[in-house]
């Protein structure tokens, strides 16, 4: 298991899936909220079981993985921005 040894208080476990569903992401989610650390899902279709379980929910609710997945991305690139802000990183 990949995760098993490897995390610490403080830490933030990030599972995305398009469906919600996949197996790992599902149990590395899972793993991670038994180690008490916090966990953010990103999601499409309904949402899935990873977005039952996660602490906070990015689910884009459309049935269509490639929307999805774009939709991911345009995420991804915003939380990228922020956390370059929070650290004072400029230029990106």
């Amino acid at each position: 298991f990949q995760l098993r040894g490897k995390l610490r208080l403080g830490d933030l476990v990030i599972g995305i899936s398009g469906s919600g569903n996949s197996k790992n992401v599902v149990n590395s989610l899972k793993y991670a909220k038994e180690c008490g650390i916090r966990t953010l899902g990103i999601t499409g279709y309904d949402g899935g079981k990873v977005k039952q379980i996660v602490d906070v929910s990015m689910h884009v609710p459309v049935k269509n993985m490639q929307i999805t997945e774009d939709v991911h991305m345009i995420f991804n690139h915003l939380m990228v921005t922020v956390l370059y802000k929070a650290w004072g990183i400029v230029g990106h």
